[in-house]
Formats: structure tokens, C-alpha cells, sequence
């Protein structure tokens, strides 16, 4: 999604449709997509709500929108071109659930972009599935619960059929349906304040200049809910007076609580969102190591920190899963936010249900015991060790801590409080969706004694 200086912003529905298309067809990453777009182009607020609207719905009820797409068409939904499966989703999600806007303009503007990306055939066949739809919405409905329970269950809750039935057995159907439907809610923008350039009071009022009303967190001074003018925030964020950072992603940094003068080290660091929160924690006296294993992403990190007034963040280029022996015993706090299979933040990141597999899930647990021995090394004696993941899965979570201290008897756990969100049992908390509002967290605090 390349802007041009020299042309007006596109459509809302246009805008929507190109960002979909690099999401589901080019593997772009959704939530990076439209925090692009939304700096690239001054949309409106009207626009902006719309564009974002339609992105994420489309996004989490990709099942159901294809779903009902098979109802009306003869042609197998695979085997339709991607530019006329997304078209017909981002016109069917308007006349399904966006009730303000006319059936007129959700057919005739899909049908017009259908125009500009692909041949007049495929306009047409748009125009035709959609308009069928408008005949016919009255007799299209979900079959019975029992005939299929778990497909049922999956068209409802927009979630694979694997990932429905792995929850349910997990923790149970009442319990699995709490949290997909959390999953399902647009969740609102969150930014953490930089501590650094500015306090609470200051901040409110920039906020307030800029047209934008914020709610305070009350569990966490720093952070802010934007609930108006949210396409405003972009231009203080880039003059660093804040970060755009979930809550729960906020919660490891201040478990591992590290103190200004500290020798710290983040592990799996890009793009900096707890990096750069650990040396505002620090008030930018000491020394962070931030570490990621892709070289492209380390100018991230460096950005972040440049862009919020940071000078004590040291990035680099490393494997964190080979360990590194002339550090051993060098930090007095490490955090190690580990690759993980992301289960817990499908509401802000709703394209990784249609990405990943069951199978899949077996890949991250070998690679976070890696990485955990190597974390191990770093941690001086008396020394904090925080593992943290963004899934709510247990192998990759509890039996990962649990494999680790039976392997490292000189590590402990610690129990910690998060004011107003829940204690930790045994060292340990999982922040859930639909009890907090945020994302799907896991952390662990470990003391190496």
C-alpha cells in the first residue's frame, strides 16, 4: 500500500479492500496494515471508522461471510479470483452488520471497485451474488446446533473448526464461548504515555488540542483507551509523547519491575513495545540489550527508541536461542517475550485464526525451551527471569515453566499482584479476554537464588 502525495485519499470501502488484499493474499500483518494506511492518509473520522470497521469485521467473520457466499453462488468459493472472494466479503459484511448504510451503496460501490481491479465479468458476477443476497437474506440462516455442533460453533464464534474444538474440550463450551466472543470485539486503541517527555496532566491535554478524547486505565497510570479522534493520535505518537500498545502486552515489563541504573536484557525485542516501556520503567538510566534474529527489525527497535528520547536501548542482531557465554551471569533482569502461536490476540490480530494450524502449534514449544535455556545463562545470582507469551496455550505456557524448573533448580517462582487485574498462582497468571477486556496473555516470574 504505497500513498502517493500527489493524489486525494482513496474510499474507505477502496482503502479496505487493497488492505484485505495484502492480509489475506500477500500475508501482510493487519494490525501494521491499517496503522499504515491510517498515517498515510488523512481519511476523516467518518472514514477512518468505516475503514477499520470493515477491515477487522471482515477479518473475524472471514468463515461466515464464505459461508454465506456458498449459499448464493454455483461456483465453488476456492475457485473464485481473490480480488472477487474479498469484494464479495467486504459487500456482504456491509449488508449483514453494518445496518446504517444502504444495500444500494454497499452493491453499487463494491461493484464499482470490482470495476477498477478486475474485468467487467467479475464486476458483474459481484453485482449479481450480492444482489441475490438482498432477494434471499430472509431464508439464509444457520442450520441446526446438532446437526453439526462444532462447524456451528465455528461459523458463530468466527474461529476454525480446530481451534473450537481444541477449547471446548479444553476448557469447556461455556468457558470457550466467553472467550472466542471476547476475540470478536473491536478493541479499542490503547496508548501507553511516554513517561519521559511528559506527565498524565500534560498529556490529557495534548490529547485534548488534538480533538481526542482518552479514557485512563485504572490499573495502569501510563496507559489511555482512545475512544474519539483516534486518526488524530498519529502525529504524537511520532513525536514520541506515547506508544500504541495493548494493555496486557504492557503487564511483562512491569512484572519484571526493572530499576534505573539496571543491567537488562529483551530477549525477542522488535519492535521495542516492551524495550522501550522497560527504560521509561528505568527512567532511562542503565542499560538494555535488545535482541531480535532479524536484522531488518532492529531498525525498528532503534526508531522507537529514537522517536520516545531513549538512549539506553542497545539493539542488535542476535539468535536468542544460541546462547552467548561470555554474558553468562551479566543481567540483573531479563525478559524473554517468546515467539508463541499468537492464540491470544486474535481480536487484534483477527488474520492468525486463518493462518494457523493445529499442526502447527508443535513448532513453538522445542524453540521456547531453547530459548529458555538460554535466558537461564544471562540472569545473575538473586536475578529476575520473566517469560511471557500472547497465546493461551497450555504447552507452549504452564508445561513450558514446568519444564524449565524441573531442569533449572536454581530458579523459583515469585509471586506478583497486578493492581485492579488478578493475582499470579505459583508464579504464574494468564490474563484472560473476556475477564479483562484485553488481550490473551501468559506471564511467569522467575528468581534465580
Amino acid at each position: 500500500m504505497k500513498p502517493s502525495a500527489n493524489k486525494p485519499a482513496p474510499s474507505a470501502r477502496r482503502l479496505a479492500y487493497q488492505a484485505l488484499y495484502d492480509i489475506l493474499e500477500k500475508g501482510a500483518y493487519g494490525n501494521l496494515t491499517i496503522q499504515q494506511a491510517l498515517k498515510s492518509y488523512d481519511l476523516g473520522e467518518a472514514e477512518t471508522h468505516l475503514f477499520t470497521e470493515l477491515v477487522y469485521g471482515v477479518l473475524r467473520r472471514y468463515n461466515r461471510l464464505l459461508w454465506v457466499i456458498s449459499q448464493l453462488s454455483s461456483r465453488p468459493v476456492k475457485k473464485l479470483h481473490p480480488s472477487v472472494r474479498i469484494l464479495l466479503c467486504l459487500g456482504l459484511y456491509q449488508l449483514l452488520y453494518l445496518t446504517r448504510i444502504p444495500e444500494s451503496a454497499a452493491v453499487n460501490e463494491s461493484v464499482k471497485i470490482a470495476k477498477k481491479v478486475t474485468h467487467p465479468g467479475n464486476a458483474g458476477f459481484v453485482n449479481a451474488i450480492l444482489r441475490n443476497y438482498i432477494r434471499r437474506k430472509e431464508e439464509i440462516h444457520l442450520f441446526p446446533r446438532e446437526e453439526n455442533r462444532i462447524l456451528y460453533d465455528s461459523l458463530t464464534w468466527n474461529e476454525p473448526e480446530w481451534l473450537v474444538s481444541r477449547w471446548e474440550k479444553e476448557w469447556g463450551e461455556e468457558k470457550a464461548g466467553k472467550v472466542m466472543e471476547a476475540m470478536n470485539r473491536i478493541p479499542s486503541l490503547t496508548v501507553r504515555m511516554n513517561t519521559l517527555k511528559t506527565d498524565r496532566e500534560a498529556f490529557l491535554g495534548l490529547l485534548k488540542e488534538q480533538g481526542i478524547e482518552a479514557e485512563p486505565v485504572s490499573w495502569k497510570k501510563e496507559a489511555f483507551h482512545i475512544t474519539k479522534g483516534a486518526h488524530h493520535i498519529w502525529k504524537l505518537l511520532d513525536q514520541g509523547y506515547g506508544y500504541a500498545q495493548s494493555l496486557s502486552s504492557m503487564v511483562p515489563a512491569d512484572v519484571l519491575s526493572p530499576k534505573p541504573g539496571e543491567r537488562v536484557l529483551d530477549m525477542c525485542a522488535a519492535p521495542g513495545s516492551k524495550t522501550t516501556q522497560l527504560a521509561e520503567l528505568m527512567n532511562n538510566e542503565g542499560s538494555i540489550d535488545a535482541w531480535d534474529l532479524y536484522p531488518h527489525k532492529i531498525g525498528l527497535i532503534k526508531n522507537n527508541a529514537k522517536k520516545l528520547g531513549i538512549t539506553i536501548i542497545h539493539a542488535g542482531a542476535r539468535d536468542s536461542s544460541k546462547p552467548f557465554p561470555a554474558l553468562a551471569g551479566a543481567y540483573d533482569r531479563v525478559l524473554l517475550d517468546a515467539p508463541c502461536s499468537g492464540l491470544g490476540v486474535l481480536s487484534h490480530k483477527p488474520e492468525i485464526r486463518w493462518r494457523r494450524g493445529e499442526e502447527g502449534l508443535a513448532e513453538f514449544p522445542p524453540l521456547q525451551e531453547k530459548l529458555l535455556q538460554a535466558a537461564a545463562s544471562y540472569v545473575k545470582q538473586g536475578g529476575t527471569l520473566v517469560y511471557s507469551t500472547c497465546t493461551l496455550n497450555r504447552e507452549e505456557n504452564e508445561d513450558r515453566v514446568t519444564a524449565f524448573l524441573a531442569a533449572h533448580p536454581d530458579f523459583h517462582r515469585r509471586d506478583f499482584a497486578i493492581p485492579n487485574l488478578g493475582k499470579s498462582e505459583n508464579g504464574m497468571i494468564t490474563i484472560w479476554p473476556d475477564e479483562t477486556g484485553s488481550d490473551g496473555f501468559f506471564i511467569a516470574k522467575l528468581v534465580k537464588e
